[in-house]
């Protein structure tokens, strides 16, 4: 099972959320790692109401002294359903510190040869972000992005730029908020065609989802029937598919989405 890394590359289009959803959904593998390798600072721990301690920073220093079997794990916190958390610091400067040990150690590379899906959220992606290396290590890095035009217009440029840096792009849509009645939005065929990756969703805004989500540690439950988390498993099967792993069968209505028009 790969890493996957998520990003944005302008404003604050849900990254974390989308990060969250998909991990809770996973159904392929029996355990998921939530990496927080965000140089902003971590939301995660905060959201979940967990202790105020940073897996990462943990992690980050064990790592520069080895990288036996299992190091990352080590250092998460398991929450509900199979899903384990390594938190980052809430702090930018200590986080970017964190995500950039980890990326001169190598471990991300080691992560993405492991047998288990890790999912990274890898914050803001911009130039000279530590990040970088870990979503260079990733079998794809899915940009959350709102389909309207100010934020499709910075898209395009970093695409190709991030694209020439060895990462494997596909686009993840966010549901569109207010906007100026003028600015246009797009839909994922056309924003497919222009710039030539991948493109999956919208995924929905579902404040609801996402607080039954923190309420329960993770843990979907009833939730996993509410229009976020019913498009995150479409998204994992249509991801599990795109790696060329069996499909998991649907606990709930409805069938995988493709995710854009070319394989990863």
């Amino acid at each position: 099972m790969p890493l996957i890394a998520l990003a944005s590359v302008k404003s604050s289009p849900g990254v974390t959320t989308a990060a969250l959803a998909l991990a809770s959904m996973w159904k392929t593998a029996e355990r998921r790692l939530l990496l927080e390798a965000d140089p902003g600072g971590g939301d995660l721990g905060l959201w979940l109401g967990l202790p105020a301690d940073s897996g990462l920073a943990g992690l980050a220093a064990a790592a520069r002294h080895g990288h036996e079997a299992g190091l990352a794990w080590r250092h998460a916190r398991e929450l509900a359903g199979g899903m384990h958390l390594v938190a980052a610091p809430a702090g930018a400067e200590q986080a970017a510190a964190c995500v950039a040990a980890l990326s001169a150690a190598g471990l991300p590379q080691e992560l993405a040869d492991g047998d288990e899906p890790v999912l990274a959220d890898c914050g803001r992606l911009y130039p000279g972000s530590p990040a970088l290396a870990v979503a260079a290590a990733a079998a794809f890095t899915l940009l959350v992005v709102r389909p309207r035009v100010s934020e499709l217009a910075h898209l395009e440029p970093r695409v190709r730029g991030l694209e020439q840096a060895g990462l494997r792009i596909n686009v993840v849509l966010a549901a569109g908020d207010r906007r100026p009645p003028s600015e246009p939005s797009y839909p994922a065929e056309e924003i497919a065609g222009v710039l030539g990756v991948p493109v999956q969703g919208p995924l929905p805004a579902d404040p609801r989802a996402v607080e039954q989500l923190c309420r329960r540690a993770g843990d979907p439950g009833p939730a996993r029937r509410l229009s976020l988390l019913r498009e995150a498993a479409a998204a994992t099967r249509a991801l599990d598919a795109a790696l060329g792993h069996p499909p998991a069968a649907p606990d709930i209505p409805g069938g995988p989405q493709e995710i854009g028009r070319a394989h990863v």
